[in-house]
């Protein structure tokens, strides 16, 4: 396979200048500012959470997906501002959030830094604090997680450690809420500069060189001479190239000259730098926490199940499988209602309220409740799914994961870490091609982000849901999980060609971390997921909608003659015509129809628009005539109906791990409208043949728009082309198969 051209993306450039705006404003409110620091996976969130509450507000930094969560607080008669920077190991920056950090703290000085430490992880933690101290802002430290830390035999001497700092740090247990009503009080109230790093004799006089020519320098910000001076000695390539651009030319020349200086002193300022902040962390770690007798962990005694070489993979898929169970098992009470009764009572209002205007009744009976409808439906699987993965993630398991695949990975050329991009890509491939901005290697990021589209989004689940409950309804959820796995062997089978073709591997493989297990909180869990779930439904409120409002607008047009606008039979008009010219071509794969046909066109722009416009072509006809219904008579069904559900969920919950129902009637089939059309369209054969085009067949437009800025237009479009004639290849040869053997 020839590798497509690509545009060389620029090296860690998430947009600085949106860093520079966001604490611009923050000045401008003259409002105290505290900026929390730390490694990632020490409870940052958690903190963050339990200090904001609801008010926090979470969103993108501009120009990147790396999240950004800020809160206005008011705490003791102020008003607080609380930035919360991207989890980084290190100031020197190799990932994007890493970048974002150190250019919030470059370009503002925050009123206070608070450093949020991992009591369990003390000597690595440390080393991003001696770069803080570099920075010569107030600091304090939230000594967090110290009951995982005795737990593992580690008990740290919080007095101590703020004696040998120089800084106040409080004890805390995010996850409890224990010691955070105090962390505010020491970072605005009692945060100091700290004791700072001293550096060899030589490396002191070149840096006092250097932060001498930036004295009264108004473009570079006082409290960061000394970290400035640093980053161009350690030869930091990000800022050179910031100096650079800014005018500092002559500031990047003299850190040269001192550079030669020092190697012919026989010193690298890299390495003696390094050594220095490492040295005094590990110094002050054995100090604040004496090594205790080792104990044998709860997060030990899991891995040892969790990590096991053989039983490790197999555990991870029987995971995956029970989330989709409990998917279908909590969920499909709740998708029936929504497809259901309360689809119905809406159509009924809609009917009695527009009787007046029969085309605007066509238009929303016949077109927006079952298109947007229909997608909507599938809002509680979606919900449940969520909340599945977010604890999977938030616990710690999804790291785990990412461990066990790393040698599946590596034999095709990849190592763990990509894995985490590719399961972004469940739940939705655009911030998935994002996240492989945080893979050092060129070639993984090229590479992982040309097989990503075929991981299996969430936008395609609604149509997964619809056909396994049509055509395999006792079978739904492994169907599903089946789909998901074929996604993730296609994408592994193709690295493994590109690996080998066009992308060949680039230097050495990288460290995973493994955080420790943590229950993750019910409200955070609920924030995740909602806020995934709201950000479908917007799509579904806007782009579904669009989309099939311009279905129904070509079903209307007539493509032949002696018919009229909007009452044209559906073969007839212009998307029935034009959906059947391009048919033949899915003939072979045993749903050359043109109602399959036309549903997949619509799903370039959004896969979700799939279902809906199939719940469009099979029920518009049937909804454009419904039985007007009185708002009493309307609000009783769907109260009843809403009743039946919730029973129906919580009396089949026994059935996930294949228990006796508590309701024999329980089935946890999806007795959806949709489902039932669906199943007298389709065979199983092209049935399981669609499914497979749909899984594998082009991104949707906004992965395409992704990919084209992160690696070129060619690059997409080459994605585009070789996803459709994959897609088409194995469904055929899925359609093949499973004609011989159903």
């Amino acid at each position: 396979m020839t590798a497509p051209a690509v545009t060389q993306p620029p090296t860690l450039i998430p947009d600085e200048a949106a860093c520079v705006d966001t604490l611009a404003r923050l000045k401008a409110a003259r409002e105290p500012r505290v900026v929390v620091v730390g490694n990632p996976n020490v409870g940052k969130t958690t903190l963050i959470n339990a200090l904001a509450g609801t008010n926090l507000k979470v969103g993108n930094w501009s120009g990147v997906t790396v999240e950004k969560r800020e809160a206005h607080l008011n705490y003791a008669g102020r008003r607080v501002h609380l930035l919360d920077l991207p989890g980084a190991y290190s100031l020197s920056p190799h990932t994007p959030e890493e970048l974002i950090t150190r250019t919030a703290l470059l370009d503002e000085a925050p009123d206070a830094v608070l450093n949020v430490l991992d009591a369990g992880n003390l000597e690595r933690n440390l080393y991003l604090t001696l770069q803080l101290m570099d920075y010569r802002l107030p600091v304090a430290v939230a000594l967090n997680l110290v009951d995982e830390a005795r737990e593992r035999g580690v008990q740290v001497d919080s007095g101590a450690l703020s004696r040998l700092l120089g800084v106040p740090v409080v004890e805390t247990v995010a996850s409890r809420a224990r010691g955070t009503d105090t962390v505010l009080d020491s970072a605005l109230g009692h945060a100091t500069l700290g004791i700072g790093v001293r550096y060899p004799e030589a490396i002191e006089r070149a840096m006092e060189a250097l932060s001498t020519r930036m004295v009264g320098v108004d473009t570079l910000p006082p409290h960061a001479h000394r970290y400035l001076a640093l980053t161009l000695l350690e030869g930091d390539p990000s800022v050179r190239g910031r100096l650079n651009a800014t005018g500092h030319a002559a500031l990047v020349q003299a850190a040269d000259a001192q550079l030669r200086e020092l190697d012919a002193q026989g010193l690298d300022p890299l390495i003696e730098i390094a050594e220095a902040r490492y040295a005094l962390a590990g110094d002050i770690a054995r100090a604040a926490a004496p090594q205790a007798q080792a104990r044998r962990t709860v997060t030990e005694r899991l891995d040892a199940l969790a990590l096991h070489p053989w039983l490790g993979i197999p555990l991870f898929l029987a995971l995956v499988l029970l989330v989709f169970r409990l998917t279908f098992t909590v969920a499909a009470p709740f998708v029936d209602l929504i497809g259901g009764p309360l689809q119905d009572t809406l159509t009924g209002w809609a009917s009695a309220a527009l009787s007046w205007f029969p085309l605007a009744r066509d238009l929303v009976t016949g077109a927006i409740i079952p298109g947007v409808g229909t997608v909507l439906s599938f809002l509680p699987t979606l919900l449940v799914l969520y909340l599945a993965m977010s604890f999977l993630k938030d616990s710690g398991y999804m790291a785990r994961a990412a461990f066990l695949m790393d040698r599946a990975m590596r034999s095709v050329g990849l190592d763990g870490r990509a894995f985490i991009p590719l399961i972004l890509g469940f739940g939705c491939n655009v911030p998935a091609v994002y996240a492989t901005r945080t893979l050092e290697r060129r070639s993984d990021r090229l590479l992982v982000s040309m097989i990503l589209p075929f991981m299996s989004c969430s936008a395609r689940l609604p149509v997964y849901v619809v056909f396994a409950a049509a055509l395999f309804p006792r079978q739904a959820s492994l169907l599903v999980w089946a789909m998901y796995t074929l996604g993730m062997l296609v994408a592994l089978a193709f690295a493994f060609v590109l690996r080998r073709t066009s992308y060949p591997a680039e230097g050495s493989g990288v460290l995973l971390e493994l955080p420790p297990y943590r229950f993750p909180t019910a409200q955070v869990l609920w924030k995740h997921a909602w806020r995934r779930t709201a950000s479908f439904a917007r799509r579904a409120r806007t782009t579904v909608l669009a989309t099939v409002a311009g279905v129904w607008l070509f079903l209307a047009i007539p493509a032949v003659g002696g018919a009229s606008f909007a009452t044209v039979a559906p073969q007839d008009s212009l998307f029935g015509r034009v959906s059947q010219a391009v048919s033949p071509i899915f003939a072979p794969l045993g749903f050359g129809t043109w109602q399959a046909t036309g549903a997949l066109v619509p799903g370039f722009i959004a896969k979700e628009v799939v279902v809906g416009t199939l719940g469009q072509i099979y029920l518009g006809e049937e909804a454009a005539r419904p039985t007007a219904l009185g708002l009493v008579d309307g609000i009783v069904k769907a109260g009843q109906a809403t009743w039946d559900a919730v029973v129906a969920s919580v009396s089949a919950i026994p059935t996930i791990l294949a228990l006796p129902s508590l309701n024999a009637d329980a089935t946890g089939d999806l007795n959806t409208p949709l489902a039932a059309a669906l199943a007298r369209a389709f065979t199983p054969a092209s049935g399981l043949s669609y499914l497979v085009f749909v899984l594998l067949y082009t991104p949707c437009i906004a992965t395409v728009g992704a990919l084209a800025q992160e690696h070129g237009r060619r690059f997409a479009w080459t994605t585009v082309a070789y996803q459709l004639a994959t897609a088409w290849v194995a469904a055929f040869l899925v359609y093949l198969i499973a004609r011989a053997v159903l």
